[in-house]
């Protein structure tokens, strides 16, 4: 019996042949995608799982979809392994979020950055399919992520928080530290990997697809000079979050769990609305 097939089954519980489960859980446009090809690379993982619930929260699919999704992942990784690499965002998995959680054999990797960075890339991208600019404030994942730490510490779900700017900056360096944290031996080939250009990511189809071209297109974390957009860079109507977002960004850096300091430049304050 399949997954999809056992009605009374978790919501998201990977099946019992992948081992170990990787959990990458982040706001939007934090580096998870391209976090997740690099351990593609690892002789620990063969399957991937991108956003199994990406349906739930844009279609209102129900826990049946994320089911679906982590009973059919896509072979990117090593013949022969068992590993298996989820990545999801933190205000789609919503309901479902413990039990993405108690499916990580691993401690869950979190990808953050500087909000102003995240926002501004995902309104680009909003733009660039057409839509508005300005999206809700729930999917700039922020609040969730403050509620993930928070559930994580208060059930002794272990977790690594890596800051994303800094990680591409250092990954030779950085990389290393965070293998350490999960208990994984580090490759060097974690850092490169094959261009996977056109490879279909989630649930949705083809309505998402330009988001992950440039992570599909890369063969190597690059360090963009990457300095925090000023509020006419920001749709207006999420202005007025940026202060609370920043805060849960500070908060997550002074984590003892985090990995890579945050990045040297301008103030975080600075130039806020």
């Amino acid at each position: 019996m399949s997954l999809v097939e056992e009605a009374d089954a978790p919501p998201t519980v990977a099946p019992a042949r992948f081992c170990p489960v990787l959990v990458i859980l982040s706001p939007p446009r934090c580096g998870s995608t391209a976090l997740a090809r690099a351990f593609w690379r690892h002789p620990a993982f063969r399957w991937y799982v991108h956003e199994p619930y990406d349906r739930a929260y844009h279609r209102g699919a129900g826990p049946a979809a994320a089911r679906a999704a982590l009973a059919e992942p896509l072979e990117v990784g090593r013949p022969g392994a068992t590993g298996l690499v989820v990545k999801e965002m933190t205000f789609q998995a919503g309901a479902g979020l413990a039990d993405l959680l108690r499916a990580a054999t691993l401690p869950v990797v979190v990808p953050v950055r500087d909000p102003r960075l995240a926002v501004r890339s995902r309104a680009r991208q909003r733009a660039l399919a057409g839509q508005p600019a300005a999206f809700p404030a729930v999917e700039s994942g922020w609040p969730d992520l403050a509620a993930a730490l928070d559930l994580m510490r208060a059930t002794a779900v272990p977790y690594v928080v890596v800051e994303f700017t800094a990680l591409r900056r250092r990954p030779a360096a950085l990389l290393p530290v965070l293998c350490r944290q999960l208990g994984l031996g580090f490759t060097p080939d974690l850092l490169s990997w094959p261009a996977r250009a056109g490879l279909p990511l989630g649930q949705l189809g083809a309505e998402q697809r330009h988001w992950y071209d440039r992570a599909l297109s890369s063969s190597r974390f690059v360090a963009d000079d990457e300095r925090p957009p000023g509020p006419d860079d920001v749709p207006a109507p999420l202005r007025p979050h940026l202060a609370e977002w920043l805060d849960v960004y500070r908060r997550a850096m002074r984590d003892p769990h985090a990995v890579g300091p945050a990045p040297a430049g301008p103030s975080l304050a600075g130039r806020l609305p």
